[in-house]
């Protein structure tokens, strides 16, 4: 069985090392980048998993999921992602995509619409998860909507607008569902 080492993570400097270091996560970037959506990115757990995995010091819970969001307010139709996410299955099987676009994402929870993919990414349920990197000319861009301190530190926090009585129960039920705390037995829930 291979061991993991547990490593501190904390600046953005960190977080690119760690992608970059990552063959799967480079790959899967690069066939992101030449898919060419309209302000792309990768968000969620993809960085999220690979960050907390890291600083846990397992690769156990690792998964092939894949978040590819982008913003094209001509074309909403959720057809159209899913020929995407055909699309990128077979030229790309390296990953299980599931690529939405955030013009239309914000039907989910009944919110107003969104106006870039960066602000679709930044109305997600925990500031953890609103996180997402891309190629950009083939460099490394991160993007942190609530900053870095959750995801660095181990914390599972709602978003603001998650933190109400009609919306935090999303929240929780996410947490037990993916059973965040035993994939991480050193999360901390923080409800504010």
């Amino acid at each position: 069985m291979l061991q993991y080492i547990k490593m501190v993570i904390k600046t953005e400097e960190d977080i690119k090392q760690l992608i970059e270091s990552d063959k799967w996560m480079m790959q899967v970037l690069h066939a992101a980048e030449e898919l060419d959506l309209p302000d792309w990115w990768i968000g969620a757990g993809f960085l999220r998993n690979k960050v907390w995995n890291t600083i846990e010091g397992n690769n156990s819970h690792s998964n092939s999921d894949v978040d590819l969001v982008y913003f094209n307010s001509e074309d909403i139709q959720p057809e159209t992602d899913w020929s995407y996410d055909e699309m990128m299955s077979q030229d790309y099987p390296i990953a299980d995509w599931e690529i939405r676009n955030q013009a239309r994402m914000h039907t989910k929870n009944n919110f107003e619409p969104y106006i870039s993919t960066a602000d679709g990414i930044s109305n997600w349920v925990e500031t953890a998860t609103c996180t997402a990197v891309k190629l950009e000319n083939g460099k490394l861009k991160l993007l942190f909507c609530h900053g870095i301190d959750d995801l660095v530190n181990l914390v599972a926090r709602p978003i603001e607008r998650f933190q109400t009585i009609e919306l935090i129960d999303t929240f929780n039920n996410r947490i037990q569902k993916k059973d965040w705390q035993k994939k991480w037995p050193h999360l901390k829930i923080k409800l504010a």
